[in-house]
């Protein structure tokens, strides 16, 4: 932007991935674990943790 307020900055990203087989679990299941998990994971305060 001409206002100089873009900027390029570094940020640590992951990712996460899960396999399982559709005959024992539904994919809606599995779907709605790993939205859990990566709200868990933006949200936890892991400076603390250390």
């Amino acid at each position: 932007l001409s206002d100089g307020s873009e900027s390029i900055a570094i940020h640590p990203v992951g990712n996460l991935a899960m396999s399982w087989d559709h005959r024992a679990f539904d994919g809606a299941y599995a779907a709605g674990f790993l939205s859990k998990v990566k709200r868990v994971l933006e949200t936890q305060d892991w400076s603390a943790e250390i």
